[in-house]
């Protein structure tokens, strides 16, 4: 798998070239500041998912409103960092990771 570190994440993908992956880097922080946001809080909001999930979905531990905007914006994020590097819809190892 080749990956590509930049300053705020890594993205990895199989059979991709670096020009792929740099399409792939660019469309997913394009479509977070797009909206708002950046690398780090697309990690936070995925981070909040799994916290919420290990306490069960209990309503108490809802990460609210704002937190389900953040997570569909990331989830958008990588659709588009997967079309951009010609992956949507095949099944091929993919990894994007903080820098933490």
């Amino acid at each position: 798998m080749n990956i590509l570190q930049t300053a705020t994440f890594s993205i990895g993908l199989d059979l991709a070239t670096d020009d792929d992956l740099e399409a792939a880097a660019a469309a997913f922080t394009c479509t977070l500041h797009r909206r708002g946001l950046t690398p780090a809080d697309a990690f936070d909001a995925w981070r909040r998912l799994d916290a919420w999930e290990a306490a069960r979905f209990a309503p108490e531990g809802d990460p609210g409103p704002r937190w389900r905007l953040a997570l569909a914006t990331a989830r958008d994020a990588l659709v588009a960092a997967l079309a951009a590097a010609g992956a949507q819809g095949q099944s091929r190892h993919f990894v994007i990771r903080s820098p933490g």
